[in-house]
C-alpha cells in the first residue's frame, strides 16, 4: 500500500501540491490526468522521494520514504525522457541500476532489450525518442519495485513503439506491478486503467473508472422541439460537449439540487438519448473551460 497524506509542494513561489491524500493498492493500473502545469511531474518525484514536500507524507507499508529512505527502493520514477542517462550505454544505465535496487533483474533488462532490437552498447543520447521510452520503461520495470511511476509514456512515439511499451507495461500489471500513469492520451488510459486520478487547482479527485461511466454525470444527445434553453445550456450542472445544428451533446449532473436532468424533460425534447461516458468526457467536466454561451 502507497499512502499519500497531506502532501503540499511549493516552487518557485506557486503551490503546486495543496494537501493531495489518496491511497494506492498493489496491483493497481492508475491514470493521472490534469491540464498542463497541473503538477504530475512534481507529483511523481515527491512520491519517488526525489523532491521533498514541504508538508505532508508519502508512506510505503506505514513508513515514510522521506523519513526512511530505504523505503524509495519500493518506488521508481520514469520520466518522459532519460537526460540524466545521455552519456551512458543502456548496459552502463543497467549497472549503475542494479547498484541502488537490490531486486534489479539484469537477466530481464538484457533479453527484454534483445527482444526490442535496443542495442546494450549504445549511447542512451544516440536512440530516438521512441527507443529511448522503451529503454526506460525496461530499465523501471527491471527494478522490479511495487510501484512504478511513468511520465507520458507514449507521448510523440510511433505507433509500433507505444504498443510495444503498452505491452510491457500490461505484462507487469498482470504480475502485480502497481503502474501510475500521467497521459493526455485519454483514450490509452480509458483501456487500461482501473483508477483516475484528476489533478486540479494542486488538488486531486480519485475516481474509479466503473463510477466514471455510471456515475452522477452523465451523457446525453438531446434535440430540443423549441429553441434551445440558453439558460438551462449555461447553468452549472450542464456542459456542452459539442452542437451541430440542433442536436446538442450534453453532459448533466444527475444529483444536482436543481434537477437539471427532471428539467431537460419537462422541455419536452424531440430526442434525449443516454449516451455512453468516456474518460475524456470526465476530464472535460472536471478540467473543461468556459461552457455553452450561444
Amino acid at each position: 500500500m502507497l499512502t499519500v497524506s497531506n502532501l503540499s509542494k511549493t516552487i518557485d513561489g506557486q503551490a503546486v501540491l495543496r494537501g493531495v491524500d489518496f491511497k494506492l493498492e498493489q496491483g493497481r493500473v492508475v491514470g493521472v490526468v490534469g491540464r498542463n502545469g497541473a503538477g504530475k511531474t512534481t507529483l511523481f518525484k515527491t512520491m519517488a522521494g526525489i523532491l521533498i514536500p514541504d508538508a505532508g507524507t508519502v508512506e510505503y507499508e506505514g513508513q515514510s520514504i522521506h523519513a526512511t529512505p530505504s523505503k524509495k527502493l519500493n518506488i521508481v520514477f520514469i520520466p518522459d525522457s532519460p537526460e540524466a542517462l545521455f552519456s551512458y550505454t543502456a548496459m552502463e544505465s543497467a549497472l549503475f541500476f542494479s547498484h541502488i535496487y537490490p531486486t534489479f533483474d539484469k537477466g530481464f533488462f538484457s533479453n527484454t532489450l534483445h527482444k526490442l532490437e535496443l542495442p546494450l552498447d549504445r549511447k542512451i543520447r544516440q536512440f530516438s525518442k521512441g527507443m529511448r521510452m522503451l529503454f526506460s520503461t525496461v530499465l523501471g520495470l527491471a527494478t522490479k519495485a511495487p510501484f512504478v511511476l511513468l511520465d507520458e509514456p507514449t507521448n510523440g512515439i510511433d505507433a509500433i513503439a507505444k504498443k510495444q511499451v503498452m505491452t510491457l507495461l500490461m505484462e507487469a500489471a498482470e504480475e502485480g506491478t502497481t503502474l501510475v500513469i500521467s497521459s493526455h492520451l485519454l483514450n490509452e488510459l480509458e483501456r487500461v486503467a482501473d483508477t483516475i486520478l484528476v489533478m486540479k487547482a494542486g488538488g486531486i479527485e480519485t475516481h474509479d473508472m466503473d463510477e466514471t461511466a455510471n456515475g452522477a454525470v452523465r451523457k446525453f444527445q438531446v434535440v430540443f422541439r423549441d429553441e434551445a434553453p440558453a439558460s438551462w445550456l449555461n447553468s452549472p450542472s450542464v456542459r456542452v460537449l459539442d452542437k451541430i445544428g440542433r442536436v446538442y451533446t450534453v453532459l448533466v449532473d444527475t444529483k444536482a439540487p436543481i434537477g437539471a436532468l427532471e428539467e431537460m424533460g419537462k422541455f419536452d425534447p424531440l430526442l434525449m438519448e443516454h449516451l455512453p461516458m468516456k474518460l475524456e468526457d470526465l476530464f472535460v467536466w472536471k478540467l473543461g473551460g468556459s461552457n455553452y454561451v450561444g
